[in-house]
């Protein structure tokens, strides 16, 4: 059994008006529940525009210790990746299944009283003793996480329990949907498997364990939704020089300023709390310049 899956990021650069988040990851493929390839990338409204150039399908997070990866149809301003606030539940449980040779979704069936439906080191499912570490909870073998839930590597030192899921309504509002994909290591994917991306704030870094922080992505088609994740989290706090979201502390971005490359606070333009001398600078993401509004918050960065 490895022990977790490998969270692979990469960004598109921006579209549109704005600053724009520096970007970091390696390349992965991937389509998310819903949308399709590729992905953008936000930044905040009037200002200088991204130094963000790399190209990819998705949004996930840097790091890890095993031998997957995770994708998905979106992207966002930093690398990112797998923690939720909500708890798996469910156990294997015999009798009759829908699925073969179990269900991966909680609640799970398929699998022996006290065991779990899991992926193994081939990508098939298989029945395991079950864990009990929740959904975001730190972990460090697949089988440590509850019915319904897999060991992801979010950074190259953290490993915390994403949740599987195949629509939406399983994931946590606002800013989880069901877009997350797990490659195979092959440049494909597994497959029947999909993930909630994590919901959080990033304003606050809630839902986002300690050493990541929350940020935001798109789809790239379809619907075009925007969602939260979590990303590997620097120390670099406001104006601090940065070359990507991971030089940055959590509840800061990485942003081309026009002369320089800072680490910006994120803020609330609704209810914005911003460093002296600096304002809450809406963020906007694609050529089409959609603001960032999930849940209640438009998301800002303080300039």
């Amino acid at each position: 059994m490895r022990t977790s899956f490998f969270v692979a990021m990469a960004l598109v650069s921006l579209g549109g008006l704005g600053l724009g988040a520096c970007a970091k990851g390696s390349a992965y493929t991937g389509t998310g529940g819903g949308g399709g390839e590729g992905g953008e990338e936000s930044g905040p409204g009037p200002g200088p525009s991204s130094n963000s150039s790399s190209s990819a399908s998705g949004m996930g997070g840097t790091g890890g210790m095993g031998g997957g990866s995770v994708s998905s149809s979106g992207s966002g301003a930093g690398s990112s990746s797998s923690s939720s606030s909500s708890s798996a539940s469910g156990t294997g449980g015999g009798g009759a299944c829908n699925e073969t040779p179990c269900k991966l979704v909680s609640p799970q069936c398929g699998c022996a009283a006290g065991e779990m439906c899991q992926i193994d080191g081939a990508d098939a499912r298989v029945c395991v003793a079950a864990g009990n570490v929740q959904i975001g909870g730190v972990c460090d073998l697949d089988n440590d996480c509850a019915p319904g839930g897999i060991c992801l590597a979010t950074t190259p030192t953290l490993s915390t329990c994403g949740e599987f899921c195949s629509t939406d309504a399983q994931c946590t509002a606002p800013g989880g949907l069901c877009v997350i994909k797990l490659n195979n290591g092959s440049g494909g994917q597994v497959p029947g498997v999909t993930l909630c991306s994590e919901n959080c704030n990033a304003t606050t870094n809630v839902g986002c364990a300690a050493g990541t922080g929350c940020t935001f992505g798109r789809e790239a088609a379809g619907q075009m939704r925007l969602f939260t994740t979590c990303r590997e989290a620097g120390s670099g706090t406001q104006n601090s020089s940065c070359t990507d979201d991971t030089d940055c502390a959590a509840t800061f971005g990485c942003f081309n300023t026009g002369s320089s490359d800072v680490c910006l606070k994120y803020c609330n333009v609704n209810a914005p709390s911003c460093p002296a001398g600096a304002s809450c600078t809406p963020i906007t993401i694609g050529a089409d310049a959609v603001e960032v509004i999930i849940g209640n918050v438009t998301y800002g960065a303080c300039l």
